[in-house]
């Protein structure tokens, strides 16, 4: 294989993860094919099954934009499956929950993406992954990131 003036751009953490992040998309999509859901909107779904819980603690568990998570939001409440309630421990903010029709549909959902992540974990114990650790060590870059990001902020 012949590299043109043998000039490569360094592949890095960062692409790492983000090529880990599109092959995730591609089979979260395989997955879900069945059930007619986005994999995006499964994870919020998903999300939500922890709930109740308001929209800023929604952005913070997903790891997206306020604004972002406020539109799944409005799409989740435009189909019916998603309340809102005053939060008793601060009357400025909104408890956000699934009603009990979208908890049980998501949950059957669930059974279709377990299978799934089952065949992940085989494959990866096969192959000699502890997947407890990666997961610890995936948490932890997740939390870098973050802080680079708000030093990032700060800079500007």
């Amino acid at each position: 294989m012949s590299r043109r003036n043998d000039q490569r751009v360094r592949i890095g953490l960062l692409f790492q993860i983000f090529r880990t992040h599109e092959l995730t998309a591609k089979l979260v999509t395989r997955a879900l094919e069945t059930t007619g859901l986005r994999g995006d909107d499964y994870a919020v779904y998903s999300y939500l099954l922890h709930g109740p819980m308001t929209l800023t603690q929604l952005a913070d568990g997903t790891g997206m934009p306020l604004t972002t998570a406020a539109g799944y939001v409005k799409r989740f409440e435009e189909k019916g499956h998603l309340v809102r309630r005053p939060n008793p421990d601060d009357g400025r903010s909104q408890l956000l929950e699934l009603t009990g029709s979208a908890r049980s549909w998501i949950l059957d959902v669930a059974k279709v993406f377990t299978a799934t992540v089952s065949r992940l974990d085989g494959i990866m114990e096969s192959e000699g992954i502890d997947v407890g650790q990666l997961m610890a060590t995936l948490e932890l870059v997740q939390e870098v990131i973050e802080l680079t990001v708000e030093e990032v902020d700060a800079e500007t």
